[in-house]
């Protein structure tokens, strides 16, 4: 029996909640050749569904025509801390950015230091962040991503083939991660 997309999405951060909860004593830092960053193709229009608070993820979201939607979450309600994550966003003619963050958390900001960067940053807890934005249909778009303080790839989370992460192993996944839309 197959699973739909998002049910599968529903369990990933809960599994990535035991693995982060264990990360946060110790963190080997990458070797550079680890620091290469792998490109993977993301789905055009493909969704994904995760419950704010119960595991760590970045998900990654395109739709046709250049829109862009970044969301992440926390594992608090299952480790009891909170998650400050820093994404760096590269790609081309980058616009519109617009910031959806809990109220209730402090210490969230954007900011565009060039047409084609944006530096998103933010206290995450129990609930859902995001940055949606436009960039050239089609084109790349590079995610360099922190979350308190560790750079890991299996934080990444995207649609593939129809599969999160397309199947990639964890330990394969890179950040930063670039993402290559599979239609404009």
């Amino acid at each position: 029996m197959r699973l739909p997309i998002w049910t599968a999405a529903l369990f990933i951060p809960v599994i990535a909640a035991c693995v982060v909860a264990h990360d946060r004593q110790s963190h080997e830092q990458p070797t550079p050749e680890e620091n290469q960053p792998l490109t993977v193709v993301i789905d055009t229009n493909q969704t994904m569904n995760a419950q704010g608070g119960q595991g760590v993820g970045v998900f990654v979201q395109y739709a046709a025509g250049g829109h862009w939607h970044v969301w992440w979450t926390c594992d608090t309600a299952v480790s009891g801390l909170a998650c400050d994550f820093a994404l760096g966003i590269t790609g081309t003619e980058i616009t519109s950015p617009t910031t959806h963050f809990d109220p209730s958390e402090h210490g969230d900001a954007l900011a565009t230091s060039t047409p084609d960067e944006l530096d998103v940053t933010a206290h995450t807890t129990t609930g859902v962040d995001a940055v949606d934005f436009d960039a050239a249909p089609g084109a790349d778009v590079k995610i360099d991503l922190s979350m308190s303080g560790l750079r890991r790839g299996d934080f990444f989370f995207f649609v593939e083939n129809g599969q999160i992460d397309g199947n990639f192993p964890s330990s394969k996944l890179t950040d930063p991660l670039i993402f290559e839309p599979s239609a404009p």
